[in-house]
């Protein structure tokens, strides 16, 4: 079953820097988005997606044994809502990530067991249709989530269907691909005998992005960025320092679709960032790459 957005209930949230009526400007140090509404205490926020007016945030809350996503609105100075998108006991939406065209939004179910990547579109009143699953070489056997879509039509995501070295990897495939086999496991140093997974790809393919439990980490799970190495892989990873990663979890990284922040997910809560901060870590990787 789909719900469709709903009435707005209005609740008072920080500005987060903007003034009324402007569109709310992403930090230069990691803040919690929402305190309050989008971001509660007492419960868990997971993964999020924005609008690229920066004026909308989709995000996926945990409810015990099953998850929903709902989507808050940026009006007058503050965060209003929520708006019910999808979810229920029986059909559990999580992970949402809107494509470049706002068009779709896809998400993750385990409606048929394990986890599937789907998508919501939108009808001609702007609403979101009934759900739609991905078919091979996205969702195959085991759990597959967390996707993000380059401009060529890339697809990256998290599954466990090899699960030889430890659990879940990050996988690669043609959004349109015909096959299973077409999936491409993304070779070391990305994947390793840890979990990788909440792969965010950029656009145009600059930088990888991903959640990891690997050793030397801060806690139980932190970010790191990868740079293509020039011969069809990746470099070896980074992770973002302090103001970043804690001796918490974080996870579920993405950049909004105007490029200006980094969302993600900090001990149960959603933050943001500038993507500065992001250009910074590209800025000295590429220089340390070069003293090689």
């Amino acid at each position: 079953m789909l719900w469709l957005f709903g009435p707005v209930i209005l609740t008072a949230a920080s500005a987060q820097g903007a003034a009324s009526g402007d569109a709310p400007i992403p930090p230069t140090e990691p803040e919690v988005l929402g305190v309050g509404t989008v971001s509660q205490e007492g419960r868990y926020e997971f993964c999020s997606t924005m609008s690229r007016d920066r004026r909308t945030i989709t995000i996926g809350i945990e409810h015990g044994e099953w998850q929903s996503m709902e989507a808050w609105r940026w009006e007058d100075g503050e965060w209003t809502g929520p708006q019910h998108i999808l979810g229920t006991p029986e059909y559990t939406a999580q992970d949402p990530y809107l494509s470049e065209d706002e068009a779709r939004l896809y998400f993750i179910t385990r409606v048929r067991g394990d986890a599937d990547i789907g998508y919501l579109t939108r009808d001609e009143a702007g609403d979101w249709a009934d759900p739609v699953l991905l078919d091979a070489p996205i969702n195959g056997p085991g759990n597959d989530y967390f996707v993000s879509i380059t401009r060529a039509g890339e697809a990256y995501w998290s599954s466990d269907r090899a699960n030889d070295e430890g659990g879940y990897d990050i996988y690669s495939a043609s959004l349109e691909g015909a096959s299973d086999s077409e999936a491409t496991r993304l070779p070391s140093p990305v994947n390793t005998r840890a979990y990788e997974g909440d792969p965010y790809i950029d656009p145009e393919g600059r930088y990888l992005i991903f959640a990891s439990s690997r050793r030397r980490g801060l806690g139980r799970g932190d970010l790191y960025l990868s740079l293509p190495d020039g011969e069809g892989g990746w470099s070896y990873p980074i992770a973002f320092d302090e103001r970043v990663n804690t001796p918490g979890h974080e996870l579920c990284p993405l950049v909004t679709l105007d490029g200006s922040a980094l969302l993600f997910t900090s001990n149960e809560d959603i933050r943001w960032v500038s993507t500065t901060i992001i250009d910074e870590m590209i800025a000295e990787h590429s220089e340390a790459s070069a003293e090689r």
